[in-house]
């Protein structure tokens, strides 16, 4: 079951409780208390055994479900818009679609004229580099990968890495 992790451990620090306290209120092992806050995933017992400790209904600590997805449009102008966001995650659905405006604005600014695409391209380059941040750590990779765009065929590596799926993570 997915758990929300954050709420768990909200609640234990709220509470005052070390992970070694909560597994022993709970009956369980200090590493599943350990996993649980980290991937957020349980077995329905556990998940019981956590809500009786802490005095709430099991819904309260279930993970939300995962919201719909957005569509091309609004992912491409959720990046633009938050071309400063080094730190979040983003999934592979927003940096594809982001990847194929960014190419397909590149080749069309190109065919224009080639001082408009070095334009596009240094104005793309903050929010392309962005995306790629946040997807390389949703998917469970250094950012420093971002380094084998300077190195012949390294963009195939890196486009490897950005291909791969996301971790598995609460929300």
């Amino acid at each position: 079951m997915n758990i929300n992790s954050e709420k768990v451990k909200q609640l234990r620090q709220h509470k005052g409780w070390s992970q070694e306290q909560l597994s022993e209120l709970c009956a369980v092992n200090l590493r599943t208390i350990q996993r649980l806050e980290k991937r957020g995933s349980a077995s329905p017992e556990t998940l019981k055994a956590l809500a009786a400790v802490f005095e709430v209904s099991p819904e309260v600590l279930l993970a939300p479900a995962e919201a719909p997805r957005k569509g091309a449009v609004t992912s491409i102008l959720n990046t633009l818009k938050n071309f400063d966001d080094f730190q979040s995650r983003s999934g592979r659905y927003e940096f594809w679609w982001f990847f194929l405006f960014f190419i397909s604005v590149l080749a069309l600014a190109e065919t224009l004229h080639v001082i408009l695409a070095s334009i596009v391209a240094i104005i793309l380059l903050i929010p392309f580099l962005a995306v790629s941040t946040r997807r390389l750590k949703d998917a469970g990779q250094s950012i420093w990968w971002q380094l084998m765009y300077l190195v012949p065929f390294g963009v195939l590596l890196v486009l490897y890495f950005l291909a791969m799926p996301s971790l598995k993570r609460s929300s």
